[in-house]
């Protein structure tokens, strides 16, 4: 794989995401938009990896799995919404459409290229059942008279032989392809049932109990909870956004993240009652 012209962001993949679930038609983007999801992809396992070798029940190493785990999933997202929609560019021009194709990517026009010689086969299937041939007419061309050659006195049986018999290159007609012609218009498909990428939770430790607070088992079913910091943190990855806390600070965090904190003594649950 070729390097990235620039190294892609976590936020630069999510406003991709954005822009084509917004957009009906394809979105412009960045020529090396495949091999830079696939290297953002590889540094995000490489970040968690290390946060792994150091704490694989920290914060950290939680944070950096579940962002791992979103990239991967909002990136299948946008390679099949941009598949779909290169589809369809490619059937409405099988179908003699003029479409722009600027947007495409170099693997794209790959696609494209391979759609639109599929598409075109397909569309002639009927025809090609029924026997149905195309006939090539040229009645707009003019007639061309040949003359006769001089007769020549002294003649050469072995070279004029030939030679008499040869048909001069500007006296073939050329025909020009023409394109195939079809009657049913290509509806174009629908892109709203794209699913969502889904959260991964990771499987939850044996918790600790702790008096007067909402018992683990409870959190875990819980998208998100409410915490009292006990004391400071270090900076941290989320799954969305970093965090910097500090002792006493209440703050909100996907439950996995604070099943962590909980479970480490470094937070505890505050009843939303």
């Amino acid at each position: 794989m070729s390097p990235v012209v620039q190294p892609m962001t976590f936020d630069e993949l999510c406003q991709i995401h954005r822009e084509e679930m917004k957009a009906r038609a394809l979105t412009p983007c960045r020529p090396d938009l495949y091999r830079a999801m696939a290297d953002l992809l590889n540094r995000l396992r490489q970040d968690y990896d290390r946060q792994i070798a150091i704490d694989p029940d920290s914060v950290m190493s939680e944070g950096a799995n579940l962002r791992r785990k979103n990239a991967d999933s909002i990136s299948k997202v946008i390679i099949s919404l941009r598949t779909k929609k290169v589809c369809n560019k490619a059937i409405l021009s099988a179908d003699g459409g003029n479409e722009q194709l600027d947007a495409l990517t170099p693997e794209e026009r790959e696609l494209y290229d391979q759609m639109v010689s599929v598409a075109k086969r397909h569309m002639s299937t009927v025809d090609r059942l029924r026997g149905k041939k195309t006939i090539e007419t040229h009645i707009d061309e003019p007639m061309v008279k040949h003359s006769e050659p001089a007769p020549i006195e002294e003649p050469e049986p072995i070279l004029e032989g030939p030679a008499q018999e040869d048909i001069p290159l500007e006296d073939v007609p050329i025909t020009p392809d023409e394109p195939e012609m079809f009657d049913d218009p290509i509806m174009e498909e629908s892109f709203d049932d794209i699913p969502e990428p889904e959260e991964m939770s990771p499987q939850e430790p044996e918790p600790e109990p702790q008096p007067a607070e909402e018992p683990p088992k409870e959190i875990s079913k819980m998208d998100s909870v409410l915490l009292r910091v006990l004391e400071d943190l270090p900076p941290f990855v989320g799954p969305d956004r970093d965090y910097e806390l500090h002792k006493e600070d209440i703050v909100t965090l996907p439950a996995p993240m604070a099943l962590a904190l909980i479970n480490s003594n470094k937070a505890v649950a505050v009843n939303p009652q």
